[in-house]
């Protein structure tokens, strides 16, 4: 029987094809189902559509935006493993990485006297990042970050952690109202509409002039057949 390790599934995330599949040689035989992205919008599309135990993230493309993607990923699915994959960055940024939530960094080889990846490192690496315990908490303190990583996990129907990340950010800004607007749609689209209605009016007491709390309170009592939405603006 194989053990949970050997047949998880690996997302590798590195802007070349050649070294997705020496990665993927290495990797393949353990057992591990192994899938590839060339960019972050592949990887997200491959991240909604099945469960990642662990993530082979390239270090460019992590950096490719304000803030970096690491920590969106991992506010976003939690339980995922990040091992980091670079040919050159400073301690400073691997330090950030590993505090981000990343359990490990493969340095790639470069230039052409250099040695090849070795094998066996890769498959330590890997093992033992899969025998390590996910990273843990919340890795933003920004409330709209926070809302927006909410909202994402919601349409993905990832309620259980849009619902601790809409607490982080009730922490962060409680007079805010998107945080009860949010949890008023999560708690609607769960089939429980008279708790839904009491968090918008709660999110309307805070702030009577916000109109999302206002248009899906008239929605959920006017119209009961119509389903709310987690892609309007908050």
């Amino acid at each position: 029987m194989e053990s949970a390790m050997t047949s998880a599934t690996i997302l590798i995330v590195y802007h070349e094809k050649a070294t997705r599949l020496i990665l993927t040689n290495f990797l393949q035989p353990e057992g591990y189902r192994i899938c590839g992205a060339a960019n972050w919008e592949a990887a997200f599309e491959q991240l909604q559509h099945q469960t990642i135990d662990l993530v082979i993230l390239d270090f460019a493309i992590a950096q490719q935006v304000e803030g970096g993607y690491l920590g969106k990923l991992l506010s976003l699915y939690p339980s995922i493993r990040v091992v980091m994959i670079c040919d050159h960055c400073s301690l400073e940024e691997a330090v950030d990485a590993m505090k981000q939530g990343a359990v490990d960094f493969i340095h790639e080889p470069h230039g052409y006297f250099q040695r090849p990846f070795e094998p066996d490192h890769i498959r330590t690496v890997v093992a033992e990042a899969l025998n390590r315990s996910p990273a843990a908490g919340v890795l933003t303190d920004d409330f709209n970050e926070l809302i927006e990583l909410a909202r994402q996990c919601a349409r993905q129907k990832n309620f259980d952690q849009a619902r601790k990340l809409i607490g982080e950010a009730m922490k962060q800004a409680p007079e805010r109202p998107e945080s009860l607007t949010l949890l008023g749609l999560i708690t609607e689209y769960l089939g429980n509409r008279l708790e839904a209605l009491k968090l918008y009016r709660a999110a309307l007491g805070l702030d009577p002039t916000y109109q999302p709390a206002d248009m899906n309170l008239e929605r959920a009592t006017t119209n009961l057949k119509a389903r709310p939405r987690f892609d309007d603006v908050l």
